[in-house]
Order: structure tokens, then C-alpha cells, then sequence
């Protein structure tokens, strides 16, 4: 049975997504069940998965028709798979910090290409463990 999504900010679904796009839009099965959703389509798919206070953006997911990408276009970045797919992970320069909420900055930047679609998952509050276990359940 499939969890349901707390869809904020008048979002348009998924189901209504899928249907005004020409590629797969993939989704992660593996988030917490008090994260809330915001959607948007233009100038691609962006699916925002925010706080339960829907105050921080917790994990931003960025979806469009896939492209190739090769090792040129990520030359500072770490290799990891995905799902049988090559990806690409950098941390923020920034890593380590605190940014102005308090919040030590985590995570990064990360692409890979998956059924057709390039992903772009990008966190200041993930780990890079936490955004490989979202971005391995996407589906």
C-alpha cells in the first residue's frame, strides 16, 4: 500500500504531474512520514520535500527529460551508483558550517540519470548517506 503524500502550498499531484510530462517522473518510497510536499513544473519537475512545520526544506528533488552525462561534467565529484546507474555526489563547500538558522550545513549535490529521467537531489540538512538511501528508493 503505497504511503499517502502531504502535499503543501496547493501543490498539483504526482498523478497530475505524470500527466503533463513526457519522461518518467520518479519518486523516493523512503522519506519520513511527517515531511510535507510542494510540487512544481516549470521549468521542470521540482518536488521539495519540506519539515512537518513545512518551515525548512529538507531534501529538493529536480526532474527533467535525461540527457547524457559523462565524468567531464562532474570532474570534483565523487562517483557513487544509484540503482545500477552512475552518479555523481559533492558536498557543499560550506559542509561542517552553521548557516543563519543554526543548523550545521550537510549534504550536497547530487545527479544521476534514471529510466530516461536526470535527477538532480540537492540537501543543507541531509547527510550524504540519507540523500543515497532517498535517492535509491526512487522509483
Amino acid at each position: 500500500m503505497a504511503k499517502e503524500i502531504k502535499y503543501n502550498h496547493n501543490s498539483i499531484t504526482i498523478s497530475e504531474i505524470k500527466e503533463k510530462v513526457d519522461f518518467t517522473v520518479l519518486t523516493p518510497q523512503k522519506i519520513s512520514d511527517d515531511w510535507t510536499l510542494d510540487t512544481k513544473i516549470k521549468p521542470w519537475v521540482m518536488l521539495h520535500y519540506m519539515d512537518s512545520n513545512d518551515t525548512k526544506l529538507l531534501v529538493a528533488i529536480h526532474l527533467r527529460k535525461g540527457f547524457p552525462l559523462s565524468d567531464d561534467d562532474f570532474p570534483y565529484r565523487q562517483q557513487v551508483d544509484i540503482n545500477g546507474n552512475k552518479g555523481y555526489f559533492q558536498e557543499w563547500e560550506k559542509s561542517g558550517e552553521v548557516d543563519k538558522s543554526g543548523d550545521i550545513i550537510t549534504g550536497g549535490l547530487l545527479n544521476w540519470i534514471q529510466d530516461g529521467t536526470s535527477v538532480e537531489m540537492n540537501s543543507f540538512r541531509l547527510s550524504k548517506e540519507q540523500m543515497l538511501e532517498i535517492a535509491r528508493s526512487m522509483k
